[in-house]
């Protein structure tokens, strides 16, 4: 059993696929799968199993997993301690909750300046459990009361949401809605404090299918829309119209998937996240 290869088993696991993991490592996908296949030679047990979201670890694969997870920790702190510098990896796509984490650009360049070998990708997925399950995203920033089984992470805050308007409307400014796109991804629950879908469409309202659109059309005049209020109480021209309804906050989540231990760049970029944003996000040591 060569350590080369369990890097290429660690890469295939994270990607979720022999050729998202071959684009992390620059070679073919028949290259990770020989490599695999030598691995479940060597051991004389499969390592990978179907499941309805795609290939998975077997029990063999999982105890693999956690030694190599753990091998890997050794040799990156030996690098470090070497002064051995590190390769530029692979881009960490991170998606959020109706595209909100587009509200963490400021810290996402905190973190870029601070690990320039640590590139990112900031995807336009609405649904970041979504995305995380089947692989298209390394970390979501996800609005949920409760995240499901299959991912793991912490939670950051509890944001709570208000209606807003331009400073300089009249109190009757026309409402705001998400649109059917945004409604379909991301139904009820808190996102239900605008109207939405067909409900927006039979009130003749202007609607957006992300919180950035949405925000931004406030700011211009477009009408009053109810705004996460950390976001919303940052901006000088937007006037709250009334008090926050606590049946719309939700938990603020950093997380990724449990069954794939992260890399080395996306544990620093989990644990910066979670220092930076529970310091914005909780100001007074108390949820926003």
């Amino acid at each position: 059993m060569e350590w080369s290869d369990l890097q290429v088993f660690l890469a295939a696991v994270r990607a979720g696929s022999y050729t998202a993991a071959g684009r992390q490592l620059n070679v073919n996908r028949t290259t990770v799968g020989r490599r695999v296949d030598a691995l479940e030679a060597a051991l004389g047990t499969p390592l990978f199993e179907e499941t309805p979201r795609g290939p998975a670890p077997t029990l063999a694969g999982q105890r693999l997993l956690a030694a190599a997870a753990a091998m890997e920790r050794e040799v990156v702190s030996m690098l470090g301690d070497l002064e051995v510098p590190e390769r530029m990896a692979s881009p960490i796509r991170i998606a959020g909750s109706g595209g909100i984490a587009s509200e963490f650009l400021p810290e996402l360049l905190q973190f870029r300046q601070a690990h320039p070998d640590c590139p990112i990708e900031l995807l336009g997925e609405l649904d970041p459990l979504d995305a995380v399950t089947h692989r298209r995203a390394d970390l979501a920033l996800a609005l949920v009361r409760a995240p499901p089984l299959r991912l793991a992470g912490v939670q950051l805050a509890v944001l709570s949401q208000a209606p807003y308007a331009r400073a300089d409307m009249t109190p009757d400014a026309p409402m705001l809605g998400w649109g059917h796109e945004f409604d379909a991804v991301l139904p009820g629950g808190h996102w239900a404090a605008n109207p939405a879908g067909e409900l927006a469409e039979q009130a003749g309202l202007t609607t957006f299918n992300s919180w950035l659109q949405l925000k931004q059309a406030v700011l211009a005049g477009f009408g009053s829309a109810v705004l996460w209020c950390f976001a919303a109480e940052a901006e000088p021209t937007l006037r709250r119209l009334a008090s926050p309804d606590p049946r719309h906050d939700s938990p603020l989540w950093l997380l990724h998937r449990a069954k794939a231990p992260p890399g080395r760049g996306l544990q620093k970029l989990i644990a910066f996240l979670q220092r930076a944003l529970t310091a914005r996000l909780n100001p007074r040591g108390t949820p926003s």
